[in-house]
């Protein structure tokens, strides 16, 4: 699995490509680690390119939804979803959850609105 982190205008985008599993994890820890050193008011995470996420991938995930909700900052899912993330969040019933966009750029251009995504599914 592979996390690129960018910025973009006032958000970082966050584009993850591969399988997010266990063994992952600092993979993951180091792309949040590094959007921390520059707090911004929004995050998209870029989802389209991930093939598998387990369980630990979706514990990663809440814990960004809910760092972000803390600080009071946005973070978007970016798709179009694969199957298998889109299963892995019906299932656990964390869809709902997250603020879904179409792809990134929709979720960039719902971030510059105060409009609400459409969800996936």
């Amino acid at each position: 699995m592979s996390v690129k982190v960018r910025e973009h205008r006032d958000c970082w985008v966050l584009d993850v490509e591969g399988q997010a599993d266990f063994e992952e994890g600092g993979v993951l820890r180091s792309a949040m680690d590094e959007t921390r050193a520059k707090p911004l008011p929004a995050m998209v995470i870029d989802l389209s390119a991930l093939t598998f996420g387990d369980t630990a991938f979706l514990h990663w995930l809440l814990t960004a939804r809910r760092a972000h909700e803390e600080a009071g900052t946005r973070l978007i899912l970016a798709g179009p979803l694969r199957a298998q993330v889109l299963r892995l969040l019906t299932v656990t019933g964390t869809l709902d959850h997250f603020t879904v966009a179409e792809d990134a750029p929709a979720a960039l251009t719902l971030l510059a609105s105060p409009g609400e995504a459409q969800q996936e599914g």
